[in-house]
């Protein structure tokens, strides 16, 4: 497995193996094409973007609360970017949570899982640290999506000693609600 793909199942703390199955479906545009509207910035409440999610049916996520909302689409990817990308081991319960209430849909059921693994990076020290440094619309077929990247530091012994920082790119969605924008596709892409 390439170190780059370690390192994002690592920065995400996902549930999954280390084969990072599940993780990303590079053919998922296929059977279920972009919005065509020309606002990057939202989708609408019942649109099929706005409710994909990867894996089974999930119960219906609670409405997030006005303080976990942002008053901008950039405003929402950023707060969601950062939390996601800085954590220690023994914080991803908290992270997981803070990041499910400020999402909602896909987004909110893969953040969920961001705790399981959590014994084998404690038994490792594990940290990522990370810093945003773009957000954008995408353009073209990526028209309705926001391309996230950021530059990450992944931390520890063992296996995870010495890695090298790189740069990811996350594509993601987010939908306007009343009172402001959440996220609710997050999809790392590299």
């Amino acid at each position: 497995m390439r170190r780059e793909r370690l390192l994002l199942i690592v920065a995400i703390g996902c549930a999954t193996s280390l084969t990072g199955c599940g993780i990303h479906d590079p053919d998922r545009r296929v059977a279920n094409p972009r919005p065509t509207t020309a606002a990057p910035a939202t989708q609408p409440a019942g649109s099929p973007e706005a409710s994909e999610h990867d894996g089974p049916e999930q119960a219906a996520a609670p409405r997030p609360a006005a303080a976990d909302l942002a008053s901008t689409p950039q405003a929402a990817l950023e707060r969601f970017a950062r939390l996601y990308v800085n954590w220690t081991a023994a914080q991803l319960p908290e992270r997981a949570r803070q990041l499910a209430a400020a999402s909602i849909g896909q987004a909110h059921s893969q953040v969920l899982g961001l705790a399981a693994n959590t014994q084998t990076l404690e038994r490792y020290q594990v940290t990522n640290t990370g810093t945003v440094v773009a957000i954008a619309p995408g353009q073209g077929e990526e028209q309705g999506r926001w391309a996230v990247v950021t530059n990450e530091l992944t931390s520890g012994s063992g296996p995870y000693l010495g890695l090298p920082a790189t740069s990811h790119v996350t594509w993601a969605t987010v939908t306007r609600q009343p009172d402001g924008y959440v996220v609710s596709t997050w999809y790392p892409a590299s």
